[in-house]
């Protein structure tokens, strides 16, 4: 059971999520965000803890069940954020792996996921979810644990 709740409108959810880096750190994966329906949103792949699963489990079982990858997982981030127009809130842990070529992806679009690999120098051109995770997956070194609140979730 997905770690999530509704009650008079008001949704939470608490979700996992990985910037994956190829060797060279200039690239990396996304995914579709297909609660925008309007043009092309971005964000990391992941997804929602189960119930009595912690952010680690969850990360290695998403990345397993989206990728088919068994990868290594570093915390780098706990992304606080917020849809006040919709009513959403979510706590996003991000952890960082690499991976040493993004060829051992087998399945880029499994019908529900659809993942895309980009140039990290090109990353401006993109929208992704919350924005602050750009920031993110530009630095080159993770050293602490970063805590962001982010509003622009939905928008």
């Amino acid at each position: 059971m997905d770690l999530k709740f509704e009650v008079n409108g008001n949704k939470f959810n608490v979700r996992s999520s990985c910037i994956i880096k190829n060797k060279t750190h200039d690239q990396v994966l996304l995914t579709n965000m297909r609660a925008i329906k309007s043009h092309d949103a971005f964000l990391l792949p992941g997804g929602r803890l189960e119930f009595m699963e912690n952010s680690m489990q969850a990360i290695d079982r998403e990345i397993q069940e989206e990728l088919g990858l068994k990868l290594d997982f570093k915390l780098i981030s706990i992304e606080e954020n917020f849809d006040k127009e919709n009513n959403f809130q979510m706590i996003e842990f991000v952890f960082y792996a690499e991976i040493e070529s993004f060829d051992l992806i087998k399945n880029m679009d499994n019908g529900w996921d659809k993942f895309i690999i980009i140039n990290i120098c090109d990353i401006d051109n993109y929208d992704i979810r919350p924005k602050s995770v750009k920031n993110l997956i530009k630095l080159e070194e993770y050293e602490k644990i970063e805590h962001n609140n982010n509003y622009d979730w939905g928008k």
